[in-house]
């Protein structure tokens, strides 16, 4: 398997000669073929070793009453590489610096508004409102740049009821995307 993407590296490289500068494409093409056969304790490459990889996802199965500033705490965990998120304080903590896309979903009560944002460390980075009307659902997407330690979170503006139930309407979910 890795003879195969190296030797796919090395044609791509030679299809492009001649187009840059000759140091800087074999210079590049190195470190790439040195990435991919690089290993790890585990024996995977570990350009793709899904245990070194921060990325979680948690859903919310039940309706919650949330004060004002409080945290939602997605409870029900999918997956969490490298543990950094808590379903117990709904934070997650980053264990590595690094660029990290977020995104969360929420669901409304019939009848009711909601506002929810998600904050980075102190900071309130994006906000979703949603009127009075039937459930409907808002999502927050960001991209971020982390250091370790950072805190993300999701939290209710003011008193409001997120529903849920067994369907996971509301999730929330990080992962990094480049270090």
């Amino acid at each position: 398997m890795y003879s195969i993407s190296v030797l796919t590296l090395v044609l791509c490289g030679e299809m492009i000669m001649g187009s840059c500068d000759v140091k800087l494409e074999g210079s590049l093409l190195k470190d790439l073929v040195k990435m991919l056969i690089k290993k790890d304790s585990d024996k995977v490459c570990a350009l793709f070793n899904r245990k070194t990889i921060p990325a979680f996802s948690a859903a919310l199965n039940k309706s919650l009453s949330l004060s004002t500033n409080e945290i939602i705490k997605f409870d029900i965990v999918f997956i969490n590489n490298l543990n950094g998120y808590n379903p117990s304080t709904g934070i997650f903590t980053a264990p590595i610096a690094g660029v990290y896309q977020f995104s969360s979903i929420v669901m409304k009560d019939r009848g009711k508004p909601l506002v929810v944002s998600l904050w980075h460390n102190n900071t309130r980075v994006s906000s979703v409102s949603m009127k009075v009307s039937d459930h409907t659902t808002g999502t927050l997407s960001v991209i971020l740049d982390l250091q370790k330690g950072d805190q993300i979170a999701v939290k209710s503006y003011y008193n409001y009821t997120v529903y849920s139930n067994a369907m996971n309407y509301n999730t929330f979910s990080g992962n990094l995307i480049a270090q």
